[in-house]
């Protein structure tokens, strides 16, 4: 019993370490630590309360996870039903982007995802992965998700794929926590993520920014 128990606390710091290491995470903690700094305030963030069409990126984001919990599980059904829906999520963010586009931050957000959007859309609902760099990066546990067509959310780049420069061809290697294979999509995504929480955290004196 005290085995299992142990087992599920180490399994529970793998997922915490895994999420707080991911790069857009990383990127808004930083943000938030430079925003502070300069003299920003965590309350003003309470604003993007407010967001236009917000509960869509809740939605976006529950559709992704999905995909990917029952992907791994090798659901056939997901062959058909999952290229529409991942498609579909992204959909669903471009909604909310169009809705708040006046806010400087989701303008770069916005583009990163678009480009995303694109490559995802020219390739099947799949988002190419450079599987040089996934070895680069030590994730050989997702080289078989790769060659799996019920693992939507990814598939391995080959000479087939379309628009190779905007898939997942960036490497981020070890000794980075938790390596990564993203996308010029992601890089613009997390740019676009730092200039929004700067901007409203630092909103009531404009001449900071």
């Amino acid at each position: 019993m005290q085995l299992n128990t142990w087992g599920i606390i180490i399994t529970l710091w793998q997922n915490l370490l895994n999420f707080f290491f991911q790069p857009l995470v990383l990127i808004m903690i930083l943000s938030l630590a430079i925003g502070l700094w300069r003299g920003g305030r965590l309350s003003e963030l309470a604003g993007l309360v407010s967001l236009k069409k917000w509960e869509l990126i809740l939605i976006a984001f529950l559709i992704q996870c999905v995909l990917a919990i029952l992907g791994e599980k090798g659901l056939t059904f997901l062959i058909w039903a999952g290229p529409p829906l991942h498609i579909l999520s992204y959909v669903l963010l471009l909604i909310v982007i169009w809705y708040n586009r006046s806010i400087k931050g989701f303008l770069f957000i916005g583009v990163g995802i678009f480009l995303n959007f694109v490559v995802i859309l020219a390739n099947g609902g799949y988002m190419p992965v450079w599987v040089e760099g996934a070895i680069q990066a030590k994730l050989k546990g997702i080289l078989p998700l790769l060659q799996s067509k019920t693992y939507v959310l990814h598939s391995a780049l080959t000479e087939q794929t379309r628009l190779k420069f905007l898939a997942d061809i960036i490497v981020l290697p070890p000794p980075y926590p938790r390596p990564k294979v993203l996308s010029p999509g992601d890089i613009i995504m997390a740019a676009g993520l730092f200039i929004l929480i700067q901007q409203w955290m630092l909103k009531k004196d404009s001449g900071k920014l």
